[in-house]
């Protein structure tokens, strides 16, 4: 998709985010759901203590591993290029971000699932609010077309 629009530019960007936010959100409230109900059977077998190390290890560096790539592909930026072109790498990126953030935020919640363990699935609700905080505002944008996040 490319737009030469500002304000379609970030009226699609902002349906993408509330898209994923609420994507989140319910898998978050379906999971508790199901476990709150006994739905679905967690933690059948053993618990597995490396599956919970790599979900604390991943919703500590993927968010910042996002943040980081983030902000260099927004730095780099061609200065003065076109709006359409410049839409789009600003899209790609925070695409990118979200996504990993999500990742993160999914990963935990299967942990949830898998071991019972209510501490991922808070993990996953503090990748949510993280998620929800990474919302494009008109300022955000400036910058990031300006090449600065």
């Amino acid at each position: 998709m490319t737009t030469s629009d500002p304000v379609e530019f970030r009226r699609s960007l902002t349906v993408l985010h509330m898209a994923l936010c609420m994507g989140c959100a319910l898998f978050l409230g379906v999971t508790a759901y199901l476990w709150s109900d006994g739905a679905v059977p967690m933690m059948k077998g053993e618990a597995m203590p490396a599956l919970s190390i790599l979900g604390m290890v991943s919703a500590a560096v993927i968010p910042v591993l996002a943040m980081v790539l983030f902000r260099q592909k927004i730095r780099s930026l061609p200065v003065g290029a076109p709006f359409a072109e410049q839409a789009s790498a600003v899209r790609a990126a925070t695409i990118m971000h979200w996504a990993l953030i999500e990742g993160a935020l999914f990963f935990n919640v299967v942990v949830f699932m898998l071991q019972a363990d209510t501490l991922h699935w808070g993990i996953g609700v503090a990748l949510l609010m993280l998620l929800v905080l990474r919302a494009p505002s008109e300022r955000r944008m400036q910058g990031w077309l300006n090449g600065t996040a």
